[in-house]
């Protein structure tokens, strides 16, 4: 069987059983090649541009925090949008579930706000699965019963 497109091309130079690690490699050192030219074109310098976005990034303990902060959300969106995917359904509404759930789980932590610390987080973190649920169902039901196409 041909393969075609990057793997087939890198399954051509490599060989099959190289092919498939190294395409995530040479996406993302490509990714790289055409933002230092997009930089370059700009009239500054790449390695410039690079070493700022890696101090900002991860320069200090702030810099590390602040990026792992607004990188959690995406990671476990991400990962509930994998499991949907290796169970061959199509779930477009991650942002949207990620969305309600925060809604649902600030609700709950203000209305509860005078429980003690260890009985208000757990709740607040049910509030927030809760609210996700109840959001991606929406869809669900409607896929289910009504035979409405899921991807709007």
């Amino acid at each position: 069987m041909m393969q075609r497109g990057a793997r087939g091309a890198l399954a051509a130079v490599f060989g099959p059983r190289l092919a498939g690690p190294l395409v995530p490699v040479v996406a993302v050192v490509a990714a790289f090649a055409v933002g230092a030219a997009m930089i370059a074109a700009l009239g500054a310098n790449p390695l410039t541009g690079y070493r700022a976005l890696l101090e900002g990034a991860f320069g200090d303990l702030d810099a590390l925090a602040d990026t792992s902060l607004k990188a959690m959300p995406l990671l476990l969106v991400g990962t509930g949008i994998c499991i949907a995917f290796r169970a061959s359904v199509i779930n477009i509404g991650g942002e949207g579930q990620m969305i309600a759930g925060a809604i649902l789980s600030t609700f709950v932590a203000l209305l509860f706000g005078d429980l003690p610390r260890p009985v208000l987080v757990p709740l607040v973190l049910v509030a927030g699965a809760v609210g996700g649920a109840i959001w991606g169902a929406i869809p669900g039901f409607l896929k289910a019963y009504s035979n409405v196409n899921e991807i709007l």
